[in-house]
């Protein structure tokens, strides 16, 4: 594991304590810190969707779906048996989300 994928996945664990604890606009940045770096995991792109559709913000939650859209379209080729089920997951997502603008 490289000492950014852990900086990742501690950004990722803090940010669900830090939903816990009611404090979710810090946790949303420490998320949208991991999507910006292009985090192969989908945790913070399904949190950062379903917090912006829970402040009804449509564009937010599309943008972010995009992203993790691109990001798993491209680890495809990865011996990974979980990124197609995912990139499924996320493209169903996005065109639901593209509805809603």
């Amino acid at each position: 594991m490289s000492n950014k994928f852990d900086a990742q996945v501690r950004r990722n664990i803090l940010g669900k304590q830090l939903e816990k604890d009611g404090k979710v606009l810090n946790a949303m940045a420490l998320y949208e810190a991991n999507i910006s770096e292009d985090f192969e995991g989908s945790f913070p792109y399904r949190r950062l969707a379903i917090l912006y559709r829970k402040r009804k913000l449509p564009i937010e939650e599309v943008r972010i779906l995009e992203k993790a859209v691109s990001v798993f379209n491209s680890l495809l080729s990865s011996n990974r048996t979980d990124i197609e089920p995912k990139l499924v997951d996320f493209q169903e997502r996005l065109k639901q989300a593209k509805e809603k603008i």
